[in-house]
């Protein structure tokens, strides 16, 4: 599988609030491209938040996975657990005929029972979804927001993405994709999803 492209958010700039309804945006590194990285400085505490594509020939998947500069708070590392719980949850229902907007909703829920509906998915702007239909684009239908009126069917694939913004820390949570298949859903992108420490 090749790298078809990805973006980097560290620290603070991960509040910065897309142009575009992106579960998260970054400042960029000037007006002409505002969007992700700005040349944040590193720091003891920081997290850095790597949401990359790959593709197998014309086909996309959409994966996230979460870095940090030392440790981080423990409100940081309770936010990326609570985005495993929502990730697992998801998984044990999900199959097809399963309501995309009912997806949104279990993880807004989630998110509002531990304390973190204000984190979730942004904190100056907050996306109105948790994932996304990925094929040959990287943004395709369906799409697990509360105003869908679609359901999964078999043999779609999609990118579930419970994030959270931690201000002064970075963004922390997850991304995979996935397949729908005749019973379920069978995850895709496999990689460590604990928060993987720089030394």
């Amino acid at each position: 599988m090749d790298i078809y492209m990805g973006s980097i958010l560290a620290g603070e700039n991960a509040e910065c609030p897309s142009p575009f309804d992106f579960a998260l945006g970054g400042e960029g590194m000037d007006s002409s491209c505002p969007l992700e990285a700005n040349g944040t400085v590193l720091k003891d505490g920081t997290a850095i938040m790597v949401d990359m594509a790959g593709n197998y020939t014309a086909y996309l998947t959409d994966m996230t996975r979460v870095f940090s500069v030392g440790k981080l708070s423990g409100f940081a590392y309770k936010a990326h657990q609570t985005a495993l719980a929502i990730q697992q949850e998801i998984e044990s229902i999900a199959k097809p005929g399963t309501s995309c907007a009912d997806l949104y909703n279990i993880a807004a829920e989630m998110a509002q029972k531990e304390g973190l509906a204000s984190y979730f998915m942004g904190t100056k702007q907050q996306a109105k979804f948790v994932g996304h239909g990925i094929d040959i684009q990287i943004n395709e239908l369906p799409v697990l927001t509360p105003r869908s009126k679609e359901t999964l069917q078999p043999n779609m694939v999609f990118a579930l993405e419970p994030k959270f913004v931690i201000p002064e820390i970075g963004a922390v949570g997850i991304e995979n994709s996935y397949l729908v298949t005749e019973t379920g859903i069978e995850k895709l992108t496999l990689f460590k999803e604990d928060i993987i420490e720089l030394s």
